[in-house]
């Protein structure tokens, strides 16, 4: 007869200390998960709609696929209500994934060659077109960065090769942010031979075709206050505080094209640096609204194929983009880049800079183009065709 001997195994008091303290830190799992849900529910209810959800608006645009991800990852090991948790997390990022500015098309977009005739169009904000940092500036630069040269600015524009160039921040600031109305038209058409070129507010805009249209879209009739369609009293430029989209229409082979360059306002006022959330308001608020509203009207009833690229101080989390025009569809599916941000230029992790297109036009090709610590923005370059 052969014995049979059991041995039983006791987990180490190291090992078993440990495995508790790793259950203790996931137990809140399940109630983050479900608060990050309740988050993510009133975030796209309220944003835009209500002047003080700009604060959570604040919040990186990937925190809406991030969180979730690692709610799911942290869920999965958890012994606590493990599968309502890995639910919550999957409803999270279902529900808030489009607010996160991950650009999935560009796993599978493929855009059609550009045929020969594809114009080459470059959007940017130049930070004050080429003014110097010790002559005005309401701030400084960043750390290591040295003043610009106009040179260095001007070659940079022409490098873009671009047959219409759409730029923002045609303007200087004096003390207390005071806008100066910049008059470099003699340099423009110096370095630029050739090109047509349309000014309104802090906005212009140059074209190597004919232009047979240009008008500033002047937000006051959609103001929703009387106070938000005044301009401060002796403005030296008053059409900077309520002209912010210029739309110039083209001839392109024949055809008429819109192009609508834009500058939409900060949340937070311009008399402060970056975003503090101390200085959101309900007038910008307003005024964003307004514009937003205007661009909107306009381009609703413009019949022409159009393009609308610029600055709209909007990252992908914020709902006030549900104003756009409903005819425009963003360019993103043309970028390489599965998280496109376009702001800080130096390291980017907000796109606040948009390019979009009526369904006639053809997006071949867009990038983002670094600046060099020329601006705080990245450029935005695309090559375009219009459907005859």
């Amino acid at each position: 007869m052969t014995g049979t001997s059991v041995t039983s195994v006791t987990p180490r008091p190291g090992a078993s200390r440990r495995a508790a303290r790793a259950r203790r830190r996931l137990r809140p799992v399940p109630g983050a998960a479900a608060a990050w849900l309740v988050f993510t529910g009133l975030h796209l209810a309220l944003s835009g709609r209500v002047w003080w959800w700009q604060i959570p608006e604040l919040v990186p645009p990937f925190a809406f696929a991030v969180v979730p991800v690692l709610l799911l990852a942290a869920a999965l090991v958890t012994r606590r209500a493990r599968r309502v948790t890995a639910v919550v997390a999957l409803a999270c990022l279902i529900l808030g994934g489009g607010a996160s500015g991950i650009n999935l098309a560009a796993l599978w977009h493929r855009p059609a060659p550009a045929p020969p005739d594809a114009i080459t169009v470059f959007s940017w904000n130049t930070w004050y077109w080429d003014q110097r940092w010790e002559g005005g500036m309401p701030r400084p630069p960043a750390t290591g960065t040295p003043p610009r040269d106009a040179g260095d600015f001007y070659r940079f524009l022409r490098e873009q090769d671009a047959d219409v160039l759409l730029l923002q921040e045609y303007v200087y600031f004096g003390p207390g942010s005071r806008p100066i109305r910049v008059d470099d038209l003699a340099r423009l058409r110096r370095e630029f031979p050739g090109h047509h070129i349309a000014v309104a507010s802090e906005l212009v805009t140059l074209s190597r075709f004919p232009i047979v249209l240009q008008r500033g879209i002047d937000l006051r009739p959609w103001a929703e206050e009387e106070r938000d369609r005044a301009v401060p009293p002796g403005s030296s430029m008053p059409d900077f505080h309520t002209v912010k989209t210029l739309r110039t229409d083209l001839r392109v082979g024949g055809r008429t094209v819109s192009f609508y360059n834009t500058h939409i306002n900060s949340p937070v006022d311009s008399a402060y640096r970056g975003l503090d959330p101390r200085r959101l308001s309900p007038e910008q608020h307003r005024l964003r609204r307004a514009n937003l509203r205007a661009l909107a009207a306009d381009a609703g009833a413009n019949p022409h194929p159009a393009v609308l690229a610029g600055d709209f101080n909007a990252s992908p989390a914020m709902g006030i983009l549900r104003l756009l025009p409903d005819r425009m569809r963003d360019a993103a599916p043309a970028l390489g880049s599965l998280y496109p941000a376009t702001w800080n230029d130096r390291r980017p992790w907000w796109r606040i800079d948009w390019a979009f297109a009526t369904p006639e036009v053809t997006v071949h090709e867009y990038e983002l183009v670094r600046s060099g610590g020329m601006s705080d923005h990245s450029g935005q370059r695309l090559v375009i065709s219009v459907r005859r």
